[in-house]
């Protein structure tokens, strides 16, 4: 311990008043508080840098509770992002669908327009084919009628043709009706071409058309069709197996009852191409005879 009234023995160091002998040197009191306080304090310095330091190596290593949480928010922030783009992609997808059904309507809309038009264009050749037969026939009638049938039958192109609608005739079934069509020198029509079949039309009564359904109305004429040998296989007089379809009124022929329909008739509605049905061969009906002109 240095003290203020003691001095060295050994000439060392030694302090009287306010300084402090060091070796061979006198140094002031303060000056050497100073130092130490200097060294104290760097001293301190290094030890809050030491610190600091290992603080930051604390935050670095973060607890497994941080690093979790860190990550869920990273998770929450990628899912934001995905969410968006779903959105953003389904809005795409509904205005490509709205667009497909704008084009899909538009599509509608002019395929309907082209079945009008269509139907249309069908509805005027059938007018043209009617009134192309209708002068043909006026033409052939004026042109060759006279003399070249007998009187009471009518000249179309290439056949003559006799329809029972007198009264002095009754209604007759399909066989007898054929038989008076022999008794003539003719036989039933045989209808083989849609020209034939449109000037028949023409010529041939229709039925009222206030009459619904129109086979509720007994009537119609026979002509030279029937399957009696063979059901479903319909065959003219003369032999010839009706292979195009024929002029059948829609739902025709059906062989409807117990007794079935074997005998081919005509009623004339609105439709050129929709006269033909199958009855009884035993009803009685109006008939149509053809034969070959003088």
């Amino acid at each position: 311990m240095i003290s203020n009234d003691d001095c060295s023995t050994d000439g060392k160091s030694s302090h009287t008043g306010n300084s402090v002998r060091v070796g061979s040197r006198s140094l002031p009191l303060h000056q050497l508080v100073i130092g130490c306080l200097g060294l104290l304090n760097t001293i301190l310095m290094l030890t809050a840098v030491v610190i600091g330091i290992y603080c930051g190596t604390v935050r670095e290593e973060a607890s497994p509770q941080q690093i979790t949480a860190q990550a869920l928010f990273a998770e929450v922030k990628q899912l934001q992002i995905m969410q968006t783009e779903v959105t953003k992609a389904q809005e795409e997808a509904q205005q490509a669908l709205e667009k497909e059904l704008r084009s899909h309507h538009q599509l509608k809309l002019q395929l309907e327009k082209n079945k009008t038009v269509s139907d249309s264009f069908q509805q005027q050749l059938e007018k043209l084919h009617v009134e192309k037969a209708t002068l043909k026939s006026s033409t052939s009638d004026i042109r060759e009628s006279c003399g070249r049938c007998q009187s009471g039958w009518l000249l179309f192109n290439t056949s003559c043709y006799f329809h029972s609608i007198a009264a002095s005739n009754p209604l007759k079934n399909w066989h007898d009706s054929r038989a008076d069509c022999i008794r003539r020198g003719a036989d039933l029509a045989v209808i083989d071409s849609l020209e034939e079949q449109i000037n028949l039309f023409e010529y041939l009564p229709k039925l009222d058309k206030s009459i619904r359904p129109w086979w509720s109305k007994p009537g119609g004429i026979w002509f030279g069709l029937s399957d009696i040998h063979t059901e479903r296989t319909w065959v003219w007089i003369n032999n010839v197996t009706l292979h195009d379809g024929g002029y059948w009124i829609q739902g025709e022929p059906n062989n409807y009852g117990q007794a079935g329909e074997d005998c081919a008739a005509i009623m004339n509605i609105n439709n050129p191409r929709e006269t033909w049905f199958d009855a009884n061969c035993q009803g009685k009906k109006q008939w149509l005879c053809e034969m070959a002109p003088n």
